[in-house]
């Protein structure tokens, strides 16, 4: 078995099921979206943890592009899109049905508007087409690892520690 890196600090309060989908359904079961990151980027680490303080509905659920989830749940999307490095929103990732993926910075900008309240105004931008926001997304996208540290440690709060997935 592989050695897993240091940010699967997560698997401690998802301990219900031994498999990814067992997980899906037992952990975090007010949260609706689910936001893969970066695993490996100080400042997608940074955007998890203000997005904790913020999401005061607990409305997103949490896992590294480089984790099981992702790998289960992303793994024919990635043939499509395999640039799709940074950050990627699930919304109502349960749902088979409803299940939408948005990447770059429609992605972002919709967890704006998922947030609400005055994050809904720059959410707004999410319904334009991407042709006007994505450039930007991508240039700091680009540039992060130049801009944060590389690695760091995410560690979630004990009550935060439900919403993520391995």
């Amino acid at each position: 078995m592989p050695k897993r890196p240091f940010y699967h600090l997560w698997l401690i309060g998802c301990a219900h099921g031994h498999d990814v989908r067992g997980r899906l359904n037992s952990c975090a079961m007010m949260d609706k979206h689910l936001i893969f990151y970066d695993g490996t980027c100080g400042m997608c680490h940074g955007v998890v943890q203000f997005l904790l303080k913020q999401d005061k509905n607990k409305i997103f659920a949490f896992a590294p592009l480089q984790g099981e989830t992702a790998a289960h749940l992303l793994n024919d999307w990635r043939i499509c899109f395999p640039d799709a490095d940074s950050l990627v929103l699930v919304e109502n990732y349960r749902d088979n049905d409803n299940k939408k993926i948005l990447l770059f910075g429609n992605g972002a900008l919709r967890i704006c508007w998922l947030l609400g309240g005055l994050w809904k105004i720059p959410g707004i931008i999410s319904f334009f087409p991407t042709f006007f926001y994505d450039w930007g997304y991508r240039w700091i996208a680009r540039h992060r690892f130049q801009w944060f540290e590389k690695q760091t440690c995410l560690i979630p709060k004990m009550e935060d520690l439900k919403r993520f997935l391995p």
